[in-house]
């Protein structure tokens, strides 16, 4: 039977995978699109750039709840 910190660190792998993927995306298409002069390449950039703004958010906000439960998780085993 897996414990709860087995269990929390694989939810948190999974839904920090697919913000990985996203984050990594964003930068793919945003250096991508840099070399376009068009309004429309800037605008998508500047969109690109809110998505990465958001991810990073999200991605601290999970690393700091990895942190909670691991202190929380310390104590516990002591």
């Amino acid at each position: 039977m897996h414990s709860s910190k087995d269990t929390d660190a694989k939810i948190l792998h999974e839904i920090m995978q697919p913000l990985n993927v996203i984050r990594l995306s964003c930068g793919n298409i945003r250096v991508r699109m840099s070399s376009y002069s068009s309004a429309d390449a800037q605008y998508l950039i500047q969109k690109i750039v809110r998505i990465e703004e958001q991810v990073m958010r999200a991605t601290q906000l999970l690393q700091e709840l990895k942190t909670r439960n691991d202190d929380h998780q310390a104590t516990n085993d002591d």
